[in-house]
Formats: structure tokens, sequence, C-alpha cells
């Protein structure tokens, strides 16, 4: 995904995975026009969470080190599955119809997000929210005594 905040010197970065996806959606509605959505999902491939977009995101190609690269933990497959999932539920909530809609995946992306690591914090690229590696620290170190 491109970035759109950068921190003004030089830094590392992990890049965090995602699938983006644009959908179609189609429902059917008795005595009235058919009615045609167009959603676009972020799916986190990590966490395995979904977000809504309002656009599909830009993307630029970039040549990196492997290191900074974390796996795909859900397979195209089941992000698909997802997508259409949130797809659904978001039109569902803006039009009644009495047929499940007919779903259209019209293009699709494997993209990573961007995480600046500067000195004392880690920064979103898309969002420019910064988070403090010590507060990270203490409620890693919070959440693993708590598992034990």
């Amino acid at each position: 995904m491109r970035p759109i905040f950068k921190p003004k010197s030089e830094c590392k970065f992990i890049l965090y995975p995602y699938w983006i996806f644009h959908l179609r959606l189609f429902y059917k509605r008795l005595g009235m026009k058919d009615k045609i959505f167009d959603y676009f999902a972020y799916i986190d491939a990590y966490r395995f969470g979904a977000e809504r977009g309002n656009s599909f995101i830009e993307i630029e190609e970039w040549e990196v080190p492997e290191n900074t690269v974390m796996e795909y933990l859900v397979d195209f497959e089941e992000a698909k599955q997802k997508a259409i999932e949130s797809a659904i539920t978001w039109g569902n909530s803006r039009v009644v119809s009495w047929w499940y809609p007919r779903v259209e995946v019209i293009r699709w992306e494997k993209a990573y997000k961007v995480f600046w690591i500067t000195e004392g914090s880690i920064i979103d690229s898309l969002t420019g929210e910064e988070y403090s590696i010590e507060n990270l620290r203490k409620a890693f170190k919070y959440s693993n005594n708590k598992s034990m």
C-alpha cells in the first residue's frame, strides 16, 4: 500500500500483510429497481480482521529485504470469504431484499502496509498514528505474563 506518512529521516520499516478486494453486490428488490453497490475490503492477513475502504487503495512496489516482510497467515480463499461476508453485512444494512445478493469480485491484490520503526516509536504509514515502543513492550510483557 502506498505510504501517505513518511518519517523525515531514514528509518527501518516492517511490511504488514493485507488482501485488498473490490467487490460488487447486486440486490434484487420486489417492485423496485435493483440495487448495486461497490464495496472495498481490506483484509488483515495476519489477524484476519476486515475493514471497509472508500476506494481501491493505491499500491506501490519496492525492492525490500526479505526480513522486513511479515508472512501471510490468511490465504486467498479465506480472505475472499471474509471480504464477501463483510460486504454482505454492510450491504444488508443499506437495502431490504428478499434475496441473498449476488457478489462479484472485480479486483483483488496482495499488498503490505508499511510501519516505520524510529528510535522510540512505530508509525502507521496510512494514518500517521504513532505507537510508543516502550508502551508496546509493556503491553506485550503484560499479555505474556497474563497467559501463563
